[in-house]
């Protein structure tokens, strides 16, 4: 196994840190939030709207503003040295175009007031969605809007949702530039275990695993403080899961900044 386009692998995902995990679960509810808000059934706008209560009570729990303000600067700090330090080899178009990004977003983070989120707050079908989000039962309220058309239930859940857009971009290019930090690498898991130390020199964030899209078993990824270990789990006829005893060809990432 050589090379791999996107399109041929499915790629697994572990994080490192915590605050990469609370990443990750802000890019999958804004990918859920975008690809269901736009669709006919009331059952997905539904859904939809949901997930945005999600995101909301992670944003109102946590200053995560913050978080990524922090890690644009450190990232800025670390690109910042990269580029002085004129290492032969180094792409200086995409290097100040990375930093031309961070900076912009750190800008657009710095202008936010922190009552960002009191729009929401003082919705009140918002607050109605939430209160009701595990209840089997809907108020007339929330069956009046899920009963308007589809355009209708789109163009309010945009308008929740414009305001906070610029989280969701923040964290995507956070994430873009931790995935691209490194050039996966060729590994093989004898008898479906692999394990290896943390390079103590990098700041490791996320351990990422990509396999052809043919497979048949799935990575069970651990992280230590000094290593790491990925175990091959396949499924049986009982669907329960049971470790993978063949060698596993993979390509492996870990990311670092």
């Amino acid at each position: 196994m050589s090379t791999l386009s996107d399109n041929q692998v499915t790629v697994y995902e572990e994080p490192v840190h915590e605050r990469i995990r609370k990443f990750l679960r802000i890019e999958m509810l804004f990918n859920r939030i975008n690809y269901l808000k736009d669709k006919e059934s009331e059952h997905e706008s539904y859904s939809s709207a949901v997930a945005l209560t999600e995101l909301y009570e992670m944003l109102t729990r946590a200053d995560l503003k913050s978080e990524l303000i922090r890690d644009l600067e450190s990232h800025n700090v670390f690109f910042k040295k990269i580029r002085e330090s004129n290492k032969p080899g180094t792409d200086s178009s995409k290097l100040n175009s990375i930093l031309e990004k961070q900076e912009s977003h750190l800008s657009f983070l710095y202008s936010i007031e922190a009552n960002y989120l009191d729009y929401l707050n003082k919705d009140e079908l918002f607050q109605t969605i939430i209160k009701y989000s595990k209840n089997s039962i809907h108020p007339s309220s929330l069956i009046y809007w899920l009963s308007r058309d589809s355009l209708s239930r789109e163009n309010q859940i945009n308008l929740w949702l414009e305001p906070i857009n610029f989280i969701n971009q923040s964290v995507e290019f956070l994430l873009t530039t931790i995935r691209k930090s490194v050039v996966p690498v060729d590994q093989l898991a004898k008898n479906g275990f692999f394990t290896d130390k943390l390079d103590s020199k990098k700041n490791i964030l996320l351990i990422r695993v990509a396999l052809t899209s043919d497979h048949y078993f799935f990575p069970s990824i651990s992280v230590g403080k000094q290593r790491f270990s990925i175990r091959f789990m396949t499924q049986n006829d009982e669907n329960k899961f049971i470790p993978h005893k063949l060698d596993v060809e993979f390509f492996l990432s870990c990311c670092s900044m």
